[in-house]
């Protein structure tokens, strides 16, 4: 089981395939098991390197570490660097679209183009739109106080009937998939008390030079704030998958994994030499 030891935290990560690399960043409690379906779009032509984010999978799990996404920002340019990778493309999802897009306004040299499913930065509404986030907050501020009386496992049962998990929760074979891809998130994100660092990402977001491509379920209730980050990236473009939830990595890969393979272009010779040891 590699892991990367960054000082404050371990990474557990996969690193699959050979090519230009690509980073799969999973969503809020979920851990590697998620990409499982988009590997072989990407395998055949990229190295695919994929990681669980503090706080989930096999990572480390420590309630007196920061959890923020400037915090998991730097875990991934600290992971890039240990594996001397100098530039990626990043595909994430939910929360890991959100790490991806903050990293690239963070470190936009280290990116090559960024695919965000299902969530974005900055994370508004446009005029007239109603935004899901509020809502979404209420859901995490609950989960919260099921951990703090029942204990993490109690949270993460919690958060699996959640409405974003979809399809997912209306068969056993979906709840058994479900199940596996949230082993080990342990709450500690959550129970932390550590002042979380903030990332304008607002005002970075017309910079971004680099491809951008939000990718959206018109049945996400997230929809809404892609549609805002879109506007705001300049560089970017928007595909609304008629009839998609918010879990359609997990659940349509097929779908999807063409997509991301086609949007970074299995052809590209762009990505950047590895970083000198």
């Amino acid at each position: 089981m590699p892991l990367a030891d960054l000082g404050s935290v371990r990474l557990h990560y996969e690193l699959s395939g050979d090519g230009p690399p690509v980073v799969l960043i999973a969503g809020w409690a979920l851990n590697t098991h998620f990409w499982e379906g988009v590997l072989p779009f990407l395998e055949p032509a990229h190295a695919v390197l994929r990681y669980d984010v503090r706080g989930t999978g096999r990572s480390s799990s420590d309630v007196d570490v920061e959890y923020s996404r400037r915090a998991d920002a730097e875990d991934l340019h600290a992971l890039l660097d240990r594996l001397k990778i100098a530039k990626a493309h990043l595909v994430g999802h939910s929360k890991g679209a959100r790490i991806a897009l903050t990293f690239a306004m963070l470190h936009p040299e280290r990116v090559l183009t960024v695919t965000a499913i299902g969530s974005a930065e900055p994370h508004g509404a446009l005029p007239g739109d109603r935004a899901f986030r509020p809502i979404a907050k209420a859901w995490v501020v609950k989960a919260k106080e099921v951990a703090e009386k029942q204990g993490p496992e109690a949270a993460a049962r919690f958060l699996s009937q959640g409405k974003l998990f979809g399809k997912l929760r209306t068969s056993v074979e979906g709840m058994r998939r479900l199940h596996r891809a949230m082993e080990g998130y342990s709450a500690a994100d959550l129970l932390s008390t550590v002042p979380k660092r903030e990332v304008d990402t607002d005002s970075l977001a017309p910079r971004l030079a680099m491809p951008v491509h939000f990718v959206c379920g018109t049945e996400d209730p997230f929809i809404s704030e892609c549609e805002y980050a879109h506007r705001r990236v300049p560089t970017s473009v928007f595909t609304r998958l008629p009839g998609a939830g918010h879990m359609v990595p997990f659940e349509e890969p097929t779908l999807i994994g063409p997509l991301i393979r086609d949007f970074i272009d299995p052809d590209s010779s762009s990505a950047s030499p590895p970083i000198a040891p």
